[in-house]
């Protein structure tokens, strides 16, 4: 690692430190980096089951690793959530989560 370079930061979706509470969601969120974009881990922590809604003040990006769910957007056809799953929403969207209790996604905000 040549001089300067931060070191690289290492987490695995299983570990149970780092996790915060994520007031918009009701989950928990472990932040993987801050700068220039926002990309982080999500998991459901006691609101699995439950609809979680809210509208999103930024694009986002998500890759479903664990657990299933549904995502429905604007009130749109139902986006099955699964692992492998990728998607892509815009600023402003209308959201409506219900995912299972071993559910892990990885987001980017920007």
């Amino acid at each position: 690692m040549s001089e300067g370079t931060p070191a690289p930061f290492v987490t695995d979706v299983s570990t149970d430190e780092g996790w915060e509470h994520d007031e918009e969601t009701g989950g928990l969120v472990r932040m993987v980096r801050t700068e220039p974009v926002l990309v982080g881990l999500w998991k459901p922590n006691g609101v699995a089951g439950e609809s979680i809604e809210y509208e999103l003040d930024a694009d986002e990006t998500l890759v479903v690793l664990e657990g299933s769910g549904e995502l429905r957007v604007d009130d749109g056809a139902p986006i099955q959530l699964q692992p492998g799953v990728v998607v892509s929403l815009s600023r402003g969207a209308q959201l409506r989560w219900r995912v299972d209790e071993n559910f892990r996604e990885l987001w980017l905000y920007c």
